[in-house]
């Protein structure tokens, strides 16, 4: 294969660990849109003399907003869960992470239409499950956090926002303090809600990827972020919910409804840093162009205030 800089980083890896006989191959390409999918890491398959593998390597211009370290750590966590494959190696100068493969022959990656069913969600409710009640994390993640280093990320690289963004960043600030009035207990999270980093197979087994953005949080926030992926309509959103808690209250909604306004502002304020920081021909405005509009459909919705007052309490 064409020698990458990610490629020579992996090698360098591979061989200070003591793994020889190598044979790697490209994995999953990146895609921006109309999916996202790996987008931060690069991936390869790994045949060595100790094994088959899968490895990824954190592109250098998403070092700004991935730590490494914790990205590991929540991923040796979710692997003792149970819902992830193990960590086999982590090179933190290399930026390398090797993984435990699933077999590309019997798993791939989920479609929307494969996890809305309201089975294959119980399936994914589970996994989620066992992740907030298996080992934790030592940090929290905080999507207010998140949002604000993407906001001085945007500011440095002098990133074109839309016109609106001053309304919308208010809107999310809102919504925060809202949110934060009663927070949920911290818990253990996957953090995303991407079907692309759901794997299943031919048995109807699902598996976890990427805990980019795990750590420990509110466990609404990892139901809101899936549902806002999964569904468009409030009924969806609302037997997600039950299916979730046995029950659909409108306080539950609500909370929902604004964490998933937050995750939405996070990915475009990301897809519209990445169109500039990044060199790579990924159409990273697109990600943020199509969660701008979800961002403007939520806050322009006529119930806005009022999931604003029933979160408060």
């Amino acid at each position: 294969m064409t020698s990458t800089l990610e490629f020579d980083r992996l090698q360098h890896a591979l061989a200070a660990a003591g793994l020889t006989a190598l044979q790697i191959t490209p994995g999953t390409p990146g895609v921006a849109s109309p999916i996202r999918l790996a987008c931060e890491w690069a991936g390869f398959h790994v045949h060595s003399d100790q094994g088959a593998f899968y490895a990824k390597v954190l592109y250098d211009d998403m070092r700004p907003l991935i730590d490494f370290a914790q990205s590991v750590e929540a991923t040796r966590c979710a692997a003792a869960a149970g819902v992830t494959p193990a960590v086999r190696l982590a090179d933190a100068d290399e930026g390398v992470m090797l993984l435990e493969r699933l077999a590309p022959e019997d798993w791939h990656w989920a479609r929307l239409d494969r996890l809305q069913p309201e089975l294959s969600l119980e399936v994914l409710w589970r996994l989620k499950r066992a992740v907030q009640e298996g080992p934790a994390p030592a940090f929290e993640r905080s999507p207010w956090a998140d949002l604000e280093k993407l906001r001085t990320l945007c500011r440095q690289q002098g990133v074109a926002l839309p016109a609106d963004h001053a309304w919308i960043d208010d809107c999310v600030d809102q919504a925060w303090h809202a949110l934060r009035q009663h927070p949920g207990e911290a818990r253990p999270l996957h953090g995303d809600g991407l079907a692309g980093n759901v794997m299943v197979n031919a048995a109807g087994e699902f598996r976890l990827l990427d805990f980019d953005r795990g750590g420990c949080f509110d466990p609404w926030y990892d139901v809101a972020v899936t549902l806002n992926e999964l569904y468009p309509f409030e009924p969806q959103w609302r037997a997600g919910i039950a299916r979730w808690s046995a029950m659909a209250s409108d306080g539950d909604y609500a909370r929902c409804r604004l964490y998933g306004l937050l995750d939405d502002w996070y990915w475009t304020l990301w897809g519209l840093w990445a169109g500039v920081a990044s060199a790579r021909p990924l159409e990273f405005s697109k990600v943020g162009q199509w969660t701008l509009l979800r961002c403007r459909m939520t806050i322009q919705e006529s119930r806005f205030e009022s999931w604003l007052r029933q979160v408060r309490g």
